[in-house]
């Protein structure tokens, strides 16, 4: 066998096992693409905010009962405070609900719920919680209001 014989045999055996790495890498789970909500450009699902031009995704709560429902409130602040008294964010009229009874801090690109030491506790999907990470659906009960918790993908 020749030396160029011997060499395209290497060639040809490399871009067939390349070929089979492409093959089986596309096999694997392919998470849908991500699109930016401002640009509408492709975004890497690590990534908290657009690359590109800045746009990052916002929660909000969907108010379901209570004193607030059909309202919505976007999660636009660091910390969204929920009271029976002025200063929270939410203010709640509602006897249950003690002056600064609950928080949600916004944590890189997640939402932690906490109890900040009421009298009636916080609940999430009908589980009493001290503090928790909110995911997409939670029902976030506080007194007689309950919310939805949503967040853009």
């Amino acid at each position: 066998m020749s030396t160029g014989e011997l060499i395209g045999l290497i060639v040809g055996i490399a871009l067939v096992l390349l070929i089979l790495l492409v093959v089986l890498a596309s096999r694997g789970k392919q998470q849908p693409q991500r699109l930016c909500g401002g640009c509408k450009r492709v975004m890497l699902p690590v990534w908290t905010k657009c690359l590109f031009c800045g746009w990052a995704p916002v929660a909000r709560l969907e108010f379901i009962l209570g004193p607030m429902a059909n309202q919505v409130l976007q999660l636009t602040d660091e910390v969204t405070t929920i009271g029976s008294v002025a200063g929270n964010t939410v203010v709640l009229a509602d006897p249950a609900v003690s002056r600064k009874h609950a928080g949600i801090r916004k944590l890189d690109s997640n939402y932690e719920l906490a109890d900040l030491g009421s009298t009636n506790g916080v609940y999430v999907n009908g589980h009493k919680v001290p503090k928790r990470t909110l995911v997409q659906g939670d029902i976030i009960r506080v007194g007689n209001t309950e919310a939805v918790f949503k967040r853009e993908s």
